[in-house]
């Protein structure tokens, strides 16, 4: 299931793989976005990385290989 479908939903236990720096947030191109729109889809992607953690009634495992995502 993904993050953006899980919204809503609870779930006994809550596994996160690959919670890495580059996957989430995802890639963004700084020249693409002014400033405003930069943060803002930066604490979107936030925003929904807190919700998939927030659907684990009892256990959340978080897993990353390399550098974890600094949103940890």
């Amino acid at each position: 299931m993904t993050m953006h479908r899980a919204k809503g939903t609870e779930f006994s236990r809550v596994l996160l793989f690959g919670v890495t720096q580059g996957a989430i947030p995802g890639p963004v191109q700084d020249e693409t976005y002014s400033q405003d729109a930069l943060a803002e889809a930066l604490l979107r992607e936030r925003s929904l990385l807190y919700v998939a953690a927030t659907r684990a009634r009892d256990e959340l495992a978080v897993s990353w290989s390399g550098q974890a995502s600094d949103f940890l």
